[in-house]
């Protein structure tokens, strides 16, 4: 188990990021000193859902740059004993992906590198829709549990483990540290029959089951490489569930239900609800203790934290810092309180096919264009898939108040106090409008932290003399 490493998130969205990337990797280092900076995939991809769709998994997309700018940016990050993770997506392909045309095909070989049925099940995806769709040259169904250009992979074939294998295999001998593993509790369906819970019909049929527990295993034990698993089902993951995938295959494992919980429902990006600090803070304290977890409060995937929860992001960086966090992942942009992006009222302006499937639904149900459009630009995963902005960070690199500067110091409290980093937790009270208080402690030494999501009063960490550590006003 590896504890106490920093995770810097990147999503390459951009012609050429790699070489840009290696260019500001010694201003991430200087302000941040992360561990790791995971990219999302960079593999050859459609782009039909922002390079979760891979058709290569052994060749860089040309619009990030080629196979010399990768090794050129792990070796920079090398200089500043930084690692680099790679996104790995298991669960499934890109359509256009040679695997899924043989298999179409049925090809000999690949016929059952993906979950093919003569009849289709009752099972919704998570974008909405049907979770089967009809392929004409099959004459079969299969399995996509995410977008229809997303085949879902079939890890009950012994095959497709090699490949995958091999997959890491070549990746390791380029130098890489390790995986941020996508949608990693899903694989080896076992039992593929109809099956409800509210919303998600079939979820349970195929969620965490031994059998995928033994697939990653398989894949990633004993690899001396650092992984981190993004489970599905984060609202009802529990603790059993997050050592069964971190004591065999995984470092740490983030429970996205921790984001999510805080203001909608399994992900769902078809409404705006308010948030419910409560019901948020409980669940995030509940994880915050444990070793294995991996503290994200904004993601590739989620819209701005200090936007989504109407905050200070100096608040946001005190609650991902001072509560318990062994394995904290920033997201890019974060550390400079990046707000949500002035999004377009054109749905076709849209790159997140979440975004697209959540209008159309809308629109279904009777919602005119612009008061979908209201709901999409607020829940969007576009608003954090926006290139950073090196000026600003330059900028606040050079201002002693800034973010970027808060951020900076309190990590460096995070990897130097042993009360931060290994003490214990106990929470004093949390109210519906954003009030947090709650105390670190260990031996005779306590810290007293009160944050104010509100911003009513001022935010601080006080010592057990009184005396003010860190405050946001």
């Amino acid at each position: 188990m590896a504890k106490h490493k920093l995770i810097y998130q990147i999503y390459p969205s951009a012609v050429g990021d790699l070489r840009d990337i290696s260019a500001k990797i010694p201003l991430i280092a200087t302000k941040l000193h992360p561990d790791y900076i995971w990219l999302s995939p960079i593999f050859q991809s459609p782009w039909v859902d922002g390079g979760y769709d891979v058709s290569d998994y052994c060749k860089i997309d040309p619009r990030f740059g080629n196979m010399k700018d990768f090794r050129h940016l792990v070796a920079v990050a090398k200089k500043y004993n930084i690692g680099i993770l790679l996104d790995l997506v298991l669960n499934h392909t890109s359509i256009e992906h040679v695997w899924f045309r043989k298999s179409e095909l049925h090809d000999s070989w690949y016929k059952d590198y993906y979950v093919w049925l003569d009849k289709p099940l009752n099972w919704k995806s998570f974008f909405g829709g049907p979770a089967f769709d009809y392929s004409a040259l099959r004459t079969k169904y299969y399995l996509h549990l995410y977008d229809r250009a997303q085949p879902d992979l079939n890890f009950n074939n012994p095959r497709v483990i090699r490949e995958f294998r091999n997959i890491i295999d070549f990746w390791k001998q380029e130098g890489i540290a390790g995986f941020r593993v996508d949608s990693a509790n899903v694989l080896a369906e076992g039992n593929l029959k109809p099956g409800r819970i509210p919303g998600l019909p079939g979820f349970f049929s195929y969620y965490q089951t031994p059998r995928t527990v033994n697939v990653l295993e398989k894949l990633f034990a004993n690899q001396k490489l650092y992984t981190i698993a993004e489970p599905v089902g984060g609202e009802f993951f529990s603790k059993k569930r997050l050592y069964e995938l971190t004591d065999k295959a995984f470092d740490a494992s983030f429970n996205v239900g921790t984001i999510d919980v805080a203001d909608s429902f399994f992900s769902t990006k078809d409404r705006v609800y308010p948030v419910n600090y409560r019901r948020w803070l409980k669940k995030l304290s509940k994880w915050s203790v444990e070793p294995t977890f991996a503290m994200a409060l904004e993601s590739h995937d989620a819209p701005r934290a200090p936007s989504r929860f109407n905050a200070d992001p100096r608040v946001i960086a005190m609650l991902q810092f001072l509560l318990p966090s062994y394995n904290p992942c920033i997201y890019q942009g974060q550390e400079l309180g990046t707000l949500n992006a002035d999004l377009s009222m054109n749905i076709n302006d849209y790159h997140g096919v979440q975004s697209r499937q959540v209008y159309r639904r809308l629109r279904r149900q009777g919602k005119t264009k612009r008061e979908a459009m209201a709901v999409v630009r607020r829940t969007s995963r576009d608003n954090a898939r926006q290139p950073i902005d090196w000026g600003e960070y330059i900028l606040q690199h050079r201002q002693p108040d800034s973010v970027l500067n808060f951020y900076q110091n309190i990590i460096e409290l995070w990897r130097s106090d042993a009360v931060i980093r290994d003490g214990g937790l106990k929470i004093k009270r949390i109210t519906k409008t954003g009030v947090f208080d709650f105390c670190r402690f260990l031996g005779r030494k306590r810290y007293e932290i009160h944050l104010d999501f509100s911003g009513k009063t001022a935010s601080y960490l006080k010592d057990d003399h009184g005396e003010t550590v860190l405050v946001v006003k």
